[in-house]
């Protein structure tokens, strides 16, 4: 089989080293696909936590979920849902990705994912903390997939249907 840019997600988050949730799902209509990315913590002290809709949660397992759309840029303008998501990228219509930004994107998405959980713990133990959020960067991103040599040509196209 060949491998197209879904498989190629699907293949790749599964080797991400992630102790919560990852979920792809592929909107056919609009040519996104949405990675969610769901992180469970121990709220040991039982904090009351705040989260963004101003919902209090004392529970002793918190989980906090964000989430990545990938878009073509073809056919879809991110505009209004950006804030909606921790990132959105876009890829080349039917050509999808280069190996090497699909390389480049799990590579850093494991970085964001291993600070992730740390900050998450730091927010849950440490009074002083007033927010967690994950971050992206994409500057720290683009150096990512200038390192990497191979997978510039190859490439990771979108799925037919």
């Amino acid at each position: 089989m060949k491998k197209n840019l879904l498989n190629f997600i699907e293949t790749n988050m599964e080797k991400l080293d992630f102790d919560g949730n990852l979920e792809v799902s592929w909107q056919k209509k609009q040519h996104t696909f949405t990675l969610d990315l769901t992180f469970y913590a121990e709220n040991k002290a039982q904090e009351v936590i705040l989260d963004m809709q101003e919902v209090e949660s004392d529970e002793p397992i918190i989980s906090f979920v964000d989430s990545i759309l990938l878009y073509d840029r073809t056919k879809f303008d991110p505009k209004n849902v950006q804030s909606d998501y921790l990132v959105c990228l876009p890829f080349e219509g039917k050509k999808g990705w280069t190996l090497a930004q699909g390389k480049a994107f799990f590579t850093y998405l494991q970085i964001v994912l291993d600070n992730g959980e740390s900050d998450l713990l730091d927010f849950l133990n440490n009074k002083e903390a007033d927010i967690f959020e994950l971050e992206w960067s994409n500057e720290e991103y683009e150096k990512v997939l200038k390192s990497i040599e191979d997978g510039q040509t190859k490439r990771l196209l979108y799925p037919q249907y």
